[in-house]
């Protein structure tokens, strides 16, 4: 017993020990008896101190901070800047006492939000109150996927050294641990040391699916020699690191380059190459929307060349409904198509472009340029011959072009040259035609009168119908255009110039813009629209220089704009719950900027909604925000989820119903008419009305998925019926419908879910393909084609030698046309799954330490993760005291406890 009494002692002494310490921090921090009396009802003026680190040191990252009280009620305050990581808050609050908590939250884009409690307190006779807080910033995952595999590929490539350097990547719209990975491209563009920015053009974004894996490819050029590195599916050991340059061998392309990047290789090659000879940066992004360089993508925008020079816009914009200068009749499956949407702002949600399987070939195509005061337009059909193309390549150079990877990368660079010096050479135009009639112009595109309502099928390309109309050659003009001579550094002085300019004019509204501040926007045709035939990507440098936004911050949004029209630059400033703008256009004849009166977007009205990333990219692409695009996010949810595709197999999507929300579900999907993944038949609203749900306006039988196996030549399609959901009169549907994308169904604006249905399920063969894509024949359209077939299974169409085959698809047999397999959105019942998922709880940020991923969803959002910790009182170090306290003292008290159960057998 005597030894059990000692230990008795023992614990007792420490746990006094412990006490002692803990006191002393707390007294350090409350400022002990001496406090002054200050009467509750008068305002003070409390200080923060807040120290605010990350966990990449070099990151210098004007922070985001926000402040609350125990109420959580906004409180309004000054900071002010002392170093790169201190900061002090003064404000003015009423009833401050000492142990008063307010809950300050720290953000900065690529790192985890961070709430702490911080209690302010008056020291000895200081009539202050002060507190002080240590933000340490976590990186988010993919934050810090990006700043590696960056750094991965310094190491292997030395950047320091290397005359230039890119950067290809799938991050951004691909998903990874359930969220965009935007933050990779944060992480690439801090981590690069300033080799990698948006405005050099050197950060190339392949267009892909949330279902892609995320993959990095470095490169660099030392004179001639372009040397990489790849990391596939988020990983940082390299699958392949070795040379890119054009003269590569065959063997070494074939044997170790395919195996090891896999069917993206080319596009990555074709990249590099055609970055590393000066193709234009806008053309690059262009490419990489489309996937890779070829003739297709360098003809197109000859194509584009030639239409300008010859039938320039006129500053009519009459096409029915949507502001383009052009309407294009595609067939698409070249890559010629990709180069139309793109550089023309010509999306087929804009009604702009029509794309169906005509007989015409893939390399040819239509523009019209309509005049809505005449009510006639002019017809030009294009291609590019590549018989005549390659043969010329041959002539002028002794190669073929397609002998090997070495050789087609040296054909796309003399295509390159063809565009920048001659692109006229590249074309052959087919037909000029003048005096285009409503009637014609109607039976080519279709005809909506009103919106929602589809009163005349479009043909497309029908070259048997044009071909048969008595109209006049219209007449060229033969416009000469002169090539700007600014360089890169004039260019980002004039976002400089804007930057600057749009902080003057919040000054005299009163409000401060800070740089690296969420609350501010940028939108701007920049990056789309050229100066004098010059891209205008580094003005998105001076913009970040000055105010620090950024693509990849979602602060900085490129409005999808035709490459001829004016430089614009939109300052969206969210003010509590309202938006304010400030606008304003370069002027090319006097190279200054002119402050405009109105908005020119539409975009900042979902801004204080907090969008998903990826909606805000499609929105992007459609270039405005309206009622029709917002389903084409939930439509894509409910594809990806419901038909995922595997190993050979791929998307195609087929238009029926043409609306807005096509541009979203083109963008969003990953497909596109330059790889005839994308068609566009534009029903009437009497065929897409037609189904068991009926329809009309948006509703009905919207579109065909199919997805399509191409090692079996295969597919299943899927007709899709939408129904849309019901918000209450007076509520913004913007709002609801981003509640929605985000899984929150409990809004009381909600009268009624969307409802998604399949119409028909069939498999298909590429017969039934081609007949689909071409929108029919006759009284038979593409959907009542589909609903027509019989119901087979895979063995049916693929015979089985000796065994049986299952066609791993268990809706076969059950999907007869009626409708019954839906979605209401409202869970997973059934065989398809919803694409809105349950609701979460919140988290009370007043009574946590709360960290959180930047840019991740808000409470509501089904399976979302938080870090969550429990804030004990901040000493000197932050350390919670009174924890360590507890844990020492049971600790102590259990050591005494074992003494007597042991009755001294282990201790003596």
């Amino acid at each position: 017993m005597k030894k059990q009494g000692v230990i008795l002692v023992i614990a007792a002494l420490l746990a006094l020990i412990l006490c002692g310490a803990v006191s002393a921090t707390d007294s350090s921090t409350t400022g002990g008896e001496g406090n002054l009396d200050v009467n509750a009802s008068e305002p003070v003026d409390p200080i923060l101190w807040l120290n605010v680190g990350y966990e990449y040191a070099d990151d210098k990252i004007n922070p985001e901070i926000t402040v609350t009280d125990s109420a959580n009620k906004s409180v309004a305050f000054e900071k002010t800047k002392y170093t790169d990581t201190l900061y002090k808050l003064n404000f003015t609050y009423a009833g401050v006492a000492n142990e008063t908590l307010f809950n300050v939250m720290v953000s900065a884009p690529g790192y985890k939000s961070q709430t702490k409690q911080i209690a302010v307190n008056q020291a000895g006779s200081d009539p202050e109150f002060i507190g002080s807080a240590n933000f340490n910033m976590q990186a988010t995952e993919n934050y810090k996927l990006g700043r590696e595999v960056t750094a991965k590929a310094d190491q292997a490539l030395n950047f320091a050294t290397a005359d230039e350097v890119l950067c290809i990547t799938t991050a951004g719209l691909t998903y990874r641990n359930g969220t965009t990975t935007e933050d990779c491209l944060e992480g690439i563009l801090n981590g690069s040391n300033g080799k990698i920015s948006y405005g050099q053009g050197n950060l190339l974004t392949l267009r892909k699916n949330r279902a892609d894996p995320v993959d990095f490819a470095f490169i660099t050029r030392r004179g001639t020699d372009l040397t990489a590195v790849f990391f596939k599916n988020g990983g940082l050991t390299p699958s392949y690191q070795g040379t890119f340059s054009e003269n590569m061998s065959q063997d070494h392309w074939t044997n170790i380059i395919v195996p090891a990047i896999g069917d993206d290789a080319f596009g990555y090659v074709s990249l590099a190459n055609a970055w590393a000879i000066g193709l234009s940066t806008d053309v690059l992004r262009q490419a990489a929307f489309h996937g890779h360089v070829c003739l297709g993508t360098i003809s197109g925008q000859a194509m584009i060349q030639t239409l300008l020079k010859y039938y320039p816009p006129t500053t009519d914009t009459g096409l029915p409904l949507e502001g383009v200068s052009y309407l294009v009749l595609g067939v698409p499956g070249n890559s010629d198509d990709d180069a139309f949407v793109y550089a023309m702002d010509d999306t087929p949600g804009k009604r702009a472009y029509i794309g169906v399987a005509t007989m015409a070939g893939t390399n040819m195509v239509g523009f019209i340029r309509w005049n809505s005061q005449t009510n006639n337009g002019t017809l030009v059909v294009m291609k590019f011959d590549e018989d005549v193309i390659v043969n010329m390549f041959k002539r002028e150079t002794g190669l073929t072009a397609y002998g090997g990877i070495s050789s087609e990368l040296k054909f796309n660079k003399w295509l390159v040259g063809k565009l920048q010096n001659d692109p006229v050479s590249l074309v052959t135009i087919v037909k000029e035609l003048d005096g285009l009639t409503e009637e014609q112009y109607h039976y080519l595109a279709g005809y909506e009168p009103e919106k929602g309502n589809t009163t005349v099928e479009g043909h497309g390309l029908d070259m048997d119908y044009i071909n048969t109309l008595n109209l006049p050659k219209a007449t060229r003009q033969n416009m000469q255009y002169t090539v700007g001579n600014l360089t890169p550094e004039q260019i980002k002085q004039i976002g400089i110039d804007a930057a600057k300019k749009a902080i003057e004019l919040f000054k005299a509204m009163g409000i401060t813009i800070e740089k690296d501040d969420s609350r501010l926007t940028v939108l701007t045709s920049a990056g789309y629209v050229r100066l004098n035939g010059q891209p205008t990507d580094m003005t998105w440098d001076g913009l970040f220089d000055i105010l620090g936004t950024r693509l990849s911050r979602a602060t900085l949004l490129p409005v999808h704009s035709a490459l001829w029209k004016s430089l614009i630059f939109e300052f969206a400033y969210e003010n509590g719950t309202k938006v304010l703008t400030k606008t304003m256009h370069y002027d090319i004849a006097t190279q200054k900027l002119v402050v405009d009166s109105k908005a020119s977007y539409s975009i900042e009205g979902v801004l204080l909604y907090d969008p998903p990333y990826d909606a805000l990219m499609a929105w992007l692409f459609h270039n405005h925000i309206c009622g029709g695009s917002s389903p084409g996010y939930l439509l894509t949810d409910y594809i990806l989820d419901n038909y995922p595709v595997g190993e050979d197999e791929k998307y195609i999507y087929v238009t029926t119903l043409d609306n807005c929300k096509d541009d979203i579900i083109s963008y969003l999907l990953g497909v596109s008419a330059g790889s005839g993944t994308y068609y566009n038949i534009r029903l009437t609203t009497t065929d897409t009305s037609a189904g068991s749900n009926g329809g009309g306006g948006m509703n009905g039988m919207v579109g065909i998925i199919i997805k399509w196996n191409e090692k079996l030549k295969i597919g299943t399609a899927a007709i899709i019926n939408w129904q849309s959901p019901d918000f209450a009169r007076g509520s913004n549907s913007y709002e609801e419908y981003i509640k929605l994308y985000k899984g929150d169904t409990s809004s009381a604006n909600l009268l009624s879910l969307h409802k998604i249905s399949v119409e028909a399920e069939r498999l298909i063969t590429q017969e039934d393909l081609a007949f689909i894509v071409s929108g029919g024949s006759g009284s038979v359209n593409s959907l009542s084609y589909v609903i027509g077939l019989p119901v087979r299974s895979l063995s049916d169409l693929i015979p089985v030698q000796g065994g049986s085959q299952s066609d791993g698809s268990t809706s076969q047999g059950t999907s007869t046309g009626s409708g019954l397999i839906t979605s209401t959105g409202s869970g997973t019942g059934g065989f398809f799954r919803g694409s809105v998922g349950t609701t979460g709880a919140a988290v009370n940020a007043a009574t946590q330490t709360t960290i959180t991923e930047a840019g991740a969803q808000p409470a509501g959002d089904a399976g979302k993760s938080y870090e969550v910790t429990q804030a004990g009182k901040q000493g000197s170090d932050d350390t919670p005291w009174g924890t360590y306290a507890v844990v020492g003292i049971l600790s102590v008290l259990a050591l005494a406890g074992i003494g007597f159960f042991f009755k001294g057998s282990l201790f003596g």
